[in-house]
């Protein structure tokens, strides 16, 4: 029995993939990603929103042509996996609408700057962990509108925390002193009741 070539592993686990999952987002193109996971699940603007809680300090680097090419000899599996994600990801587009996604992404960007510039103060910055800025949360964001520092807790704190709470159900782990979750749950689900959005 002849043993498969590494291209037909590559075709053979792509299929496996494309068979296991239904939609695969794409990190570069994040909003319309979003915008197409939405109309799928019937969601709300405000049920897929995000912050641009951290700041680069570094100046962005443009990758040469013979990096780029290094990158694909040695990551060949990887791209190949993105390009054909890539192209399922244009069949996405062709069927919510290339004009609908292209239309409610606008909406929403201007949705979450509108949101952003409540949360956070954009010319003061703070300095997070492992070299990281982030942009000063105002008093509206700290005191008035809870989902502005739920937004802005770094996501390995935020699962940790969601993990205790799931396993203990305790509803006094400090998120962020003098914030507990128990608060910023109940603030969420009142909002939620009143029918009221946090955006």
């Amino acid at each position: 029995m002849m043993e498969s070539t590494l291209q037909e592993k590559i075709n053979a686990f792509i299929e496996h993939l494309d068979q296991e999952m239904d939609f695969v987002m794409i990190t570069d193109r994040m909003d319309e990603s979003l915008i197409i996971l939405k109309e799928y699940l019937g969601w709300n603007m405000t049920d897929i929103v995000y912050l641009n809680r951290m700041v680069s300090s570094k100046p962005k680097v443009t990758m040469s042509e013979e990096t780029k090419a290094r990158i694909l000899k040695y990551q060949v599996i990887d791209a190949q996996i993105f390009d054909h994600f890539n192209k399922t990801f244009e069949l996405h587009l062709d069927r919510v609408g290339r004009e609908k996604v292209a239309s409610q992404v606008k909406e929403f960007e201007e949705m979450r700057e509108s949101f952003e510039n409540k949360c956070f103060n954009k010319n003061m910055t703070v300095k997070g962990p492992y070299g990281s800025v982030s942009w000063e949360i105002t008093d509206y964001g700290r005191n008035t509108n809870l989902a502005c520092t739920f937004l802005q807790t770094r996501d390995i704190k935020l699962t940790n925390v969601v993990t205790q709470l799931q396993l203990t159900q305790d509803y006094t782990v400090p998120i962020d002193q003098p914030l507990l979750m128990r608060d910023m749950v109940s603030k969420l689900q009142l909002d939620y009741d009143n029918n009221e959005d946090p955006v």
